[in-house]
């Protein structure tokens, strides 16, 4: 029976009734646009968010300090996902246009060797990959993963997926049977990472998702351990 069981693209969906359509098209008309300002710190008495600045620092596109907190990244990630829902509900030829602009800001500053986290790029690159419990490098990662397959799903446009495809081939080189041993701190990469799986058909995504999966309550506790090595970087707010 399972074989029989498969995934609806988001474009397939459409809501007719009265309360979730108009909830539907709140998110769409409202909402997400209001995120947009915060996430470009544009809406006067509101805590500014500085989490598309941060691309940009890292981008080189910018100069300044990371501000925020380490997991500042995903809400970047969350809106573009949210822009591609929404797409599918309502095209806007602007909207796209101003969230393409952002991706091109993502791949920018995306690392020669995959690595996406401003945090670590721009604030403590030495750091990188060392407080996973704390530092969310591998649930940003999931997020901007969901982003990129969303968003390809929604407009045929691959430039972001391509950019997740090395951010988890990445992942990959760094994690897994023989390499370092490691699990998310807080889990959203195996998402991610199937998402990933299912709009390119590789199977190394889905067997990243499964390494992460089974390696989760093993012991020695991997946390432990983790702490035992006293990992310079705390993952606190920098506001």
């Amino acid at each position: 029976m399972s074989k029989n069981i498969r995934e609806i693209n988001i474009n397939q969906i459409k809501i007719h009734d009265p309360f979730w359509s108009a909830m539907q098209h709140r998110m769409t008309d409202t909402v997400i646009p209001f995120q947009e300002k915060v996430l470009n710190d544009e809406v006067p008495g509101v805590e500014k968010s500085h989490a598309i600045e941060n691309f940009r620092i890292a981008a080189g596109l910018s100069e300044g300090e990371f501000y925020g907190m380490v997991f500042q990244d995903s809400d970047v990630a969350k809106w573009l996902e949210g822009v591609a829902y929404s797409l599918a509900v309502k095209p806007d030829n602007e909207l796209e246009a101003r969230a393409d602009e952002i991706i091109d800001i993502i791949e920018k500053a995306q690392q020669p060797d995959g690595y996406l986290d401003t945090f670590f790029i721009v604030k403590e690159p030495e750091h990188r990959w060392q407080n996973l419990q704390e530092c969310h490098e591998l649930y940003c990662a999931g997020h901007m993963m969901e982003a990129g397959v969303a968003y390809y799903q929604t407009t045929g446009k691959d430039k972001l997926l391509h950019v997740v495809e090395r951010l988890a081939d990445h992942i990959i080189s760094m994690f897994g049977e023989d390499k370092e041993p490691g699990i998310p701190g807080h889990q959203e990469v195996e998402i991610g990472l199937m998402k990933l799986y299912r709009a390119t058909g590789k199977e190394k995504y889905k067997d990243m998702a499964r390494y992460f999966l089974e390696e989760r309550g093993k012991n020695p506790n991997y946390f432990y351990e983790e702490k035992k090595k006293e990992a310079g970087s705390t993952g606190g707010s920098t506001a």
